[in-house]
């Protein structure tokens, strides 16, 4: 059966208008699951008994409520960690717009209302060091990073897990979060863990935890694995979260509500330069700087006549070239350079002599020769199972 089955099955059919004084009188702590719902926690019914010691990140947000809550109903021992990571207060943070404090506040709530022990841990100057200044220096180099990817594999199961191994030295077994994703530690011999995509496709974060290491996964428990977020929601409301409605989370933390080209501007400033266009070398207006704009970027030009896209950067000329022509079939083009490979194996995956390494070529899978058209087409090989 499915997660969304699952949840059904457990949940009540009680309205919205009602689910808070609903909640008020059910005991999370006495909450039970169905099986199902603790198939990516690793229960000790499945597990030859053992009970693992779990640190499990806790933000406020409901995803990792229901992590937490999932994992203890599973048997195992659980302690809470709210990870302090906002922004230096050196580079102008705007503490007063980030909602850290609330999110602290729930936390706490939500590991009132479960019985679990909570444990501040800051981490402020590792998240600066590792992932804001890091990001800054990407974007004054002209590229766009990706802060999320970095908090992961950087902060939360980096710099979290050197703080565990020297305050709580041998003490967990696993690192768990709220994170839509699944780990596999049992499709093969080679003693490889999988990172497996979640099934809601619309809310899977596979890509957010891609430069994780096999270090890190062998000790990494996601338990929400595939659960789509309105059974996730069930699940919390079931077992009297105070959070079970919270409405989700975006953007970066140490932003607060401040707009992104507020913080570039604070950090690299404004420096003019001409938006030229691509095709013709024709000037058409006056950007602030390269490194508030990025490739593919459609808003944000303020030209007439378009709908205009970020085609190039000229990072020494501090030059934006834009196009009308973006997705013209003429652009296609079957060469692109990458870098900072992440092998989530730990190695890169074995290539044969024409280069294949990213799973089973077209001709093995229809049984004979195929096609130009076929071997351009994406193998079913690549695609990992999905966590459900």
């Amino acid at each position: 059966p499915s997660a969304a089955a699952a949840v059904a099955a457990t949940s009540s059919a009680a309205t919205a208008a009602s689910a808070s004084d609903d909640r008020e009188n059910v005991s999370a702590s006495s909450f039970v699951p169905t099986p199902d719902l603790l198939r990516h926690c690793e229960p000790p019914a499945s597990n030859g008994g053992r009970v693992l010691k779990i640190a499990v990140l806790l933000s406020g947000g409901v995803d990792s409520s229901v992590a937490l809550t999932l994992l203890k109903a599973a048997g195992h021992d659980v302690t809470a960690f709210y990870l302090q990571i906002w922004f230096q207060e050196d580079f102008r943070n705007y503490w007063d717009q980030c909602p850290w404090e609330d999110d602290l506040r729930v936390a706490r709530g939500v590991c009132d209302a479960l019985d679990v022990p909570l444990r501040v841990v800051p981490l402020t100057d590792a998240y600066w060091d590792l992932v804001v200044s890091k990001s800054i220096d990407e974007i004054a180099k002209g590229r766009t990073p990706n802060p999320d990817i970095w908090c992961n594999s950087r902060v939360k199961f980096g710099a979290f897990r050197k703080h565990l191994a020297k305050a709580h030295p041998a003490e967990f077994d696993r690192v768990a979060s709220g994170h839509y994703a699944a780990t596999d530690r049992n499709s093969g011999d080679d003693g490889i863990v999988r990172l497996v995509l979640s099934g809601d496709l619309h809310k899977d974060q596979t890509y957010f935890l891609a430069h994780l290491s096999q270090q890190q996964l062998r000790h990494l428990c996601f338990p929400v694995g595939g659960l789509p977020k309105e059974a996730l929601r069930g699940v919390a409301r079931d077992a009297g979260l105070p959070n079970a409605d919270r409405k989700d989370s975006q953007g970066i933390c140490f932003l607060g509500k401040v707009k992104f080209s507020e913080f570039v501007a604070e950090h690299l400033g404004e420096i003019e330069g001409a938006i030229v266009e691509l095709e013709t070398g024709k000037r058409l207006g006056t950007h602030k700087g390269f490194w508030f704009h990025t490739i593919g970027q459609r808003s944000g030009l303020r030209l007439s006549g378009g709908p205009w896209y970020v085609a190039a950067k000229d990072v020494e000329g501090n030059v934006v070239y834009a196009t009308r022509e973006y997705y013209a079939v003429e652009k296609k083009r079957d060469t692109f350079e990458v870098g900072e490979f992440s092998w989530v194996s730990g190695a890169p995956p074995p290539r044969d002599e024409n280069g294949w390494a990213l799973g089973i070529k077209p001709e093995e899978e229809n049984d004979g020769p195929s096609s130009g058209e076929e071997r351009d087409a994406p193998s079913a090989g690549v695609h990992p199972p999905m966590a459900v």
